[in-house]
């Protein structure tokens, strides 16, 4: 392996997130190459000074300040936006899929003031009485 390859490699190799058969090539290499060895030393060092730090608490008002400002800069697009943003053909999609609901709520609505028989309790009643789909 060249050096550099195995510069790059080694907070990977002191994780211990490499292959087996990587690991093996970069100790080979290691063991031949003195400035490896340093690099590796040094941050190795540097590793076991991270590690003896205490943990940073964040302040109890942190995670509230943080969303409350996410939230101030987030731009949400309006509807007119929204619309513009989008292509010919999901404009048509939408057109037809909201005319699609129209109609299907039409015809639900007609069959099922159709089906009911006066005095006998509410649409909804009825509607189960007559084995539809609403409970």
């Amino acid at each position: 392996m060249k050096c550099k390859m195995v510069r790059n490699r080694l907070d990977a190799l002191l994780d211990g997130e490499l292959p087996v058969a990587e690991v093996e090539r970069m100790k080979a290499h290691l063991g031949e190459c003195q400035g490896c060895r340093q690099e590796l030393a040094a941050r190795q060092q540097i590793a076991d000074a991270l590690s003896r730090l205490p943990p940073i608490l964040a302040p109890n008002h942190f995670a509230r300040r943080a969303r409350r400002a996410f939230r101030s800069n987030l731009k949400r697009p309006g509807m007119a936006e929204w619309w513009q943003g989008l292509s010919m053909a999901m404009r048509s999609a939408v057109c037809g899929a909201a005319l699609a609901g129209l109609l299907c709520g039409a015809v639900l609505g007609i069959n099922v003031t159709a089906s009911q028989v006066p005095g006998t309790g509410n649409l909804y009643q009825n509607f189960y009485a007559s084995k539809g789909i609403y409970p």
